[in-house]
């Protein structure tokens, strides 16, 4: 099972270290990538052999996939969690390269539906030294691979290939043919499954599961073409049945509709690895774990725009919103200050970004209302000197010495905005629009959704955001953080223009990923378990069409309490997990018997032993109450910061004339009860036992949660 580095691996190494296709990469950088790579692939190979075959892959591995089906029926599915703009995609290569030297033959790279992102993906990939690299970018009528099929067939088991393909359903068959053509299920195979949590989820799923009579029959295409295929005439059409020896690697900053399904879905991530990105990256943490909302003006780099801000660039009849000037005043003096640190401009030039909306006509405006902005700065960069440019650019100068304190002075800076200015180029970045071709200094790119996912935006300096929807989606807005990424030297010249409740959303999300990452961390690699997603107020996690109707449980302060509807007393279930939580209870010195007042049994205990007794409490097979054994485990596991490490807990015994078999819709504890537990402002958990205070034969459980306990929605099932 070892994952040793071999001869691909160390040549594919040195092509990075050179800048073979792509920037050069310190060699300690890339030797830490590799660390990273290692650690995911002995996660892959360690589930291959329980759920594929053993012997196949790894250390000594044969390269031959044997004609049986998959010991579990279909191969593992992992995902690799990093942070947005991280380097997601050198991980990968250098995660293929160490599959090619322990025994997969394959690689296949499904990425999002944009030629710009193949492109480049494709090309990062053919770093790799060793196995040849196709994509699906078309230069002429047919895929390049076209008449090489009986070549690749007879080289694929010495030498490998990759593929590159656009979740796309005219590209996907395509790939899958070529795959049956060179008999690629003759190989062990490696599959990622780039942006995972974009196109490949079933988008029927919440419509179907509730039995709607206009649900589509069949789960949606590109789920149907990547995951599995059951549609008539296409059975078993798909990348995962095709290539039936596989492990499958979900590659995503923002996971959430993945933790979202079932434990038993396709799609459900079996084990994860974390990569975490190298020196100089910033992210949620340098741009908005500190924004105070009540600070104003807001502290570096964000610059609060008034909230009304998209409203003033939809009409825009009495000129260029404000913000959207003065957004474009710093990046030209923010620009010229950093071209003078390497004495020129970068290739490709410095990027201001708009991002304002998904339609295509609203790019128009703004690209029109930027270029009618642009030429009020080349009017007054005509004379860079006088009073009145002077003090037209104060403000932006100001802004500007909050972090360059030591920046030159403005007439410098302007004098050298002034000699670059008219190439400034307004780039629309969309559907309608072929590959961005940027100028030579400044570029104000527009957009939507094509900037919303992998795209790398090179020299970004400052972020113009005004999208908003009615109802936030958390993983689409974290993606839209294109500002992040490997800055650190451009940080002091960076900005984010956006609402204050823009920003504050963009906050709380960068929470919700750090305790995401907390859980998964401390989180049974075995069994992941359920898995909360902290969500803010007005938004939620994904897409609600991908995820089954009904499945969430959703856990927040005004619940108050969590039961199960029933109290399990069948002495085969119960067995000794009644004794053993009032010895655990009287260990701790929390009082259950008679004669102690309601107040004086709450009871202050350490958190593990309030988890270790939600573990033995015995809860009824789909009991569909609120209850969830791993949902609240996970609740309490991704709280803890928040909460501290203890809680408390409350025992009495059940009412006399209870009936225990009852459905217990509202629970057992009285409004005082409640009252008193939750000004604790922690979790308790209340337990009421059936029988006598020495021998208790059953509990039944109640957990009341923080009146501040921010939304948290999982999938218990």
């Amino acid at each position: 099972m070892a994952i040793v580095e071999g001869p691909v691996t160390d040549r594919t190494k040195a092509n990075l270290v050179r800048g073979i296709r792509g920037k050069p990469i310190p060699a300690a950088a890339v030797d830490a990538v590799v660390v990273q790579a290692t650690a995911l692939l002995e996660k892959a190979v360690a589930r291959y052999e329980q759920d594929v075959a053993i012997g196949e892959v790894g250390d000594g591995g044969s390269g031959v996939a044997s004609t049986a089906p998959p010991a579990a029926d279909r191969g593992p599915t992992g995902l690799l969690y990093g942070r947005v703009q991280s380097g997601k995609t050198a991980g990968m290569t250098l995660a293929s390269a160490l599959a090619f030297d322990n025994g997969f033959r394959i690689v296949v790279v499904v990425t999002a539906n944009n030629l710009a992102l193949v492109r480049q993906t494709a090309n990062r990939l053919k770093a790799l030294s060793g196995p040849r690299v196709f994509s699906t970018i078309k230069d002429g009528a047919e895929y390049e691979w076209v008449g090489q099929e009986l070549d690749l067939r007879a080289d694929l088991a010495r030498d490998g290939l990759v593929i590159v393909c656009a979740k796309d359903r005219t590209h996907l068959p395509a790939v899958i043919r070529f795959l049956q053509e060179i008999d690629a299920a003759s190989v062990p195979a490696l599959i990622f499954d780039d942006e995972a949590d974009a196109a490949t989820p079933d988008t029927t799923l919440a419509a179907r599961t509730a039995g709607y009579a206009s649900a589509p029959a069949f789960e949606s295409t590109i789920h149907r073409n990547v995951i599995e295929n059951t549609a008539p005439g296409e059975q078993g059409e798909s990348l995962r049945e095709t290539l039936p020896h596989h492990a499958f690697v979900q590659v995503t900053a923002t996971p959430y509709v993945l933790f979202l399904q079932r434990a038993d879905a396709p799609i459900r991530p079996a084990f994860v690895h974390m990569l975490e990105p190298g020196p100089g990256y910033c992210g949620g943490r340098e741009f908005f774990e500190n924004y105070d909302p009540t600070r104003q003006p807001a502290a570096p780099p964000i610059v609060t725009l008034p909230p009304n801000e998209g409203q003033l660039l939809v009409a825009a009849r009495s000129g260029v919103p404000q913000g959207l000037a003065d957004s474009c005043s710093f990046f030209v003096l923010a620009a010229a200050a950093h071209s003078l640190t390497r004495a020129a401009f970068p290739e490709g030039g410095y990027k201001h970004l708009s991002h304002t909306s998904p339609r295509i006509d609203q790019h128009t405006r703004v690209a029109n209302l930027i270029t009618r902005q642009l030429r009020a700065l080349r009017d007054q960069l005509r004379d860079p000197a006088s009073a009145a440019t002077l003090q037209a650019f104060q403000g932006a100068y100001a802004q500007l010495r909050g972090t360059l304190p030591g920046a030159p002075p403005l007439a410098q800076l302007l004098a050298a905005a002034a000699g670059s200015i008219a190439q400034a180029e307004v780039v629309r970045v969309n559907s309608e629009s072929d590959e961005p071709i940027y100028g030579p200094a400044f570029n104000f790119v527009v957009g939507g959704n094509i900037l919303s996912r992998g795209l790398t935006i090179e020299d970004l300096l400052v972020t113009y955001y005004v999208r908003e929807a009615r109802t936030a989606q958390m993983d689409t807005v974290w993606q839209h953080a294109r500002m992040y990424g490997y800055r650190d030297e451009l940080m002091p010249y960076s900005r984010v223009f956006l609402p204050a409740h823009l920003a504050t959303l963009f906050r709380q999300i960068h929470a919700s990923e750090e305790e995401l990452r907390g859980v998964l961390l401390d989180a049974d690699a075995d069994a992941l378990g359920a898995i909360p997603i902290l969500t803010p107020a007005h938004a939620r996690p994904t897409r609600p069409g991908a995820v089954e109707a009904g499945a969430l449980q959703i856990y927040r302060g005004t619940v108050q309490q969590i039961t199960p509807y029933y109290l399990v007393t069948e002495p085969a279930i119960v067995g000794q997990s009644a004794v053993q939580i009032a010895a655990v209870l009287q260990q701790n010195g929390v009082v259950f018997g008679a004669g102690e007042a309601r107040q004086d049994r709450f009871t202050e205990v350490p958190l593990d032993v309030l988890r270790g007794l939600v573990e033995i409490l015995p809860i009824r097979e789909n009991d569909d109450g609120r209850w969830s054994t791993s949902g609240v485990l996970a609740l309490l596991r991704a709280t803890e910061e928040r909460y501290g490490a203890t809680g408390v807990v409350y025992a009495r015994a059940l009412d006399p004339g209870d009936d225990p078999q009852r459905r217990r819709v509202h629970g057992v504890l009285s409004g005082p009860e409640v009252a008193m537990g939750r000004a604790t402002g922690r979790f308790v958990l209340a337990l009421t036992y059936v029988g006598n205070a020495a021998t208790p034969t059953a509990w039944y459980p109640t957990l009341l949660v923080p009146p501040d306990l921010p939304t948290h929605v999982f999938n218990p099932f």
